[in-house]
């Protein structure tokens, strides 16, 4: 059997830990209410720095975000269902993605794109994105000149750009930025 190791001590945020009888529920009732009703401020000296959000009802220290599991991204599901090769080979072939996208409402687009539209997508990410969301885009696929038309490769790039896609659109705050929203409707 493995030692067991404290869970948080990789952490490097501030965790409190209030002893069991040292809450009490009605009070912290009451102040919840107040905090909600804007009846009383908080000193800006007692808010911490980072991150900013409402106020928890147990402590000064901790402090929470509004994450009531509403996402702000239009996509539900994503895959890409296929692909298929358009034009001759020798005469400036390439090929395209079939991205299925199904709407929160239930929507079902079909998104036909390139492997250079999936590039356009990602620069338009990097550009218009807070830095501090970039590392939520993953790398996309790399390119592959010599293979680029073999069945192997082609349904492995597929499952590639599925992943990504599916990392981009499904993201709450991603999905929903207006970059994602003009490529798939482009």
């Amino acid at each position: 059997m493995p030692a067991s190791t404290h869970p948080f001590r990789n952490t490097e945020c501030l965790l409190v830990v209030i002893p069991d009888d040292g809450i009490d529920v009605e009070a912290e009732a009451r102040l919840y209410d107040e905090l909600c009703d804007d009846q009383i401020s908080i000193r800006p000296s007692t808010q911490p720095k980072s991150p900013q959000g409402p106020p928890s009802i147990f402590s000064r220290d901790i402090w929470l975000n509004d994450n009531s599991g509403t996402s702000l991204a239009f996509a539900r599901n994503v895959h890409i269902a296929g692909w298929t090769s358009v034009g001759d080979k020798l005469g400036g072939a390439y090929v395209v993605y079939d991205c299925v996208i199904r709407t929160k409402e239930g929507t079902t687009i079909h998104a036909h794109k390139r492997y250079s539209d999936f590039v356009l997508l990602y620069d338009a990410l990097k550009h218009s994105l807070p830095k501090h969301q970039h590392h939520f885009i993953p790398a996309l696929p790399p390119k592959s000149p010599f293979s680029r038309y073999r069945a192997t490769f082609l349904d492995r790039r597929r499952r590639q750009l599925q992943y990504w896609l599916s990392a981009v659109l499904l993201h709450p705050e991603i999905g929903a930025c207006q970059a994602v929203r003009w490529w798939v409707m482009d």
